[in-house]
């Protein structure tokens, strides 16, 4: 009786351990499967595509943009970011900085002319330069007049509501025009 358990147990212990090497090697060839289609895969390396999306729909952006400027006669100023600026009036004053609160009188287009937002409507708009929840596009191009300037701003849609929208009237990937007037400073020294 001895014996035959002494041969179940050995038996077993060989089963176990032809399993364990099995599965090592099993993971091995999986390992090497993936490594293999990995380097054959179709699909570009997501950062290369997320460029290269960006890139593309970046440059659509800017040619609407351009559109847009000309139908309309705007002669805005395009900065390093893609921000556009036609400043009216200049206004008086000390530039506007980070920290400042403003006020301002305002309308809000897409490229299309239609109006989604104005002042009239939704009343004046008061916020902390960058430290709000407006915005870049309006931060940045507000930071760039006085008070009492008046302006002409096209904000792609990276520095506006992005690929989410508003939630509200605007939808995502939508580029803003907007003629802002700023009314009121207050300096935070």
């Amino acid at each position: 009786m001895k014996k035959i358990a002494l041969f179940g147990l050995i038996a077993a212990l060989l089963f176990v351990v032809s399993c364990h090497n099995d599965d090592s090697d099993n993971q091995s060839d999986m390992s090497s499967k993936y490594k293999q289609f990995d380097k054959k895969s179709h699909q570009p390396n997501s950062q290369d595509a997320g460029e290269k999306w960006n890139s593309v729909n970046a440059s659509r952006e800017d040619e609407d943009i351009d559109f847009f400027t000309e139908r309309y006669g705007w002669k805005t100023e395009r900065k390093g970011n893609g921000l556009r600026i036609e400043v009216l009036n200049a206004g008086s004053g000390p530039q506007i900085v980070s920290e400042d609160v403003v006020t301002l009188e305002y309308t809000t287009c897409l490229l299309t002319g239609d109006t989604v937002y104005t002042s009239k409507e939704m009343g004046p708009k008061t916020f902390s330069i960058d430290k709000s929840n407006e915005i870049a596009g309006l931060n940045e191009a507000v930071k760039s007049l006085r008070k009492g300037a008046k302006a002409h701003v096209v904000i792609p849609s990276f520095l506006g509501y992005g690929v989410a929208g508003d939630g509200q009237r605007i939808r995502g990937k939508v580029s803003l025009a907007m003629t802002i007037e700023v009314v009121e400073v207050e300096k935070n020294n």
